[in-house]
């Protein structure tokens, strides 16, 4: 934790705030750990050495991503417009600019929550089809 500046509370918590869309204001008290993971995949910033900003309000962090990636699914590069976590968050992911991507809604239902790399090992999808050609859910 040193390396980025912080220090934990004498509870042991860092503390984060941050912005809702309407712009109000909000804190809470997190896992060294997380407060870490959220600096160094560029989701957040130290404030001081007890206290982290996120960076991004959930309406900008979509904007981010999409308009980062132009609205192309990572998977199979055709219009995408929501949101996937590389590393899921069922899995210990976390929403981050580092972990998240466009995706398509078909490939975003498609992946679920697997990871990457199990998502890729089924890729192509199943007897060769593409993805053009799999049935709108």
């Amino acid at each position: 934790m040193r390396e980025i500046g912080l220090k934990p509370t004498w509870g042991g918590f860092i503390r984060m705030r941050g912005k809702t869309d309407s712009g109000r204001g909000w804190y809470q008290e997190i896992d060294p750990d997380l407060a870490y993971t959220l600096v160094t995949e560029n989701a957040a910033v130290v404030v001081n050495r007890h206290t982290i900003r996120r960076l991004y309000s959930n309406k900008e962090f979509r904007m981010l991503i999409l308009e980062r990636d132009k609205y192309t699914c990572y998977f199979c590069k055709q219009y995408g417009d929501t949101i996937d976590h590389l590393l899921p968050r069922a899995k210990g992911g976390h929403t981050t600019p580092d972990n998240c991507v466009c995706a398509c809604n078909l490939c975003n239902q498609s992946k679920a929550d697997k990871d990457l790399e199990d998502f890729m090992n089924d890729w192509p999808p199943a007897k060769g089809e593409l993805m053009l050609d799999w049935p709108l859910l």
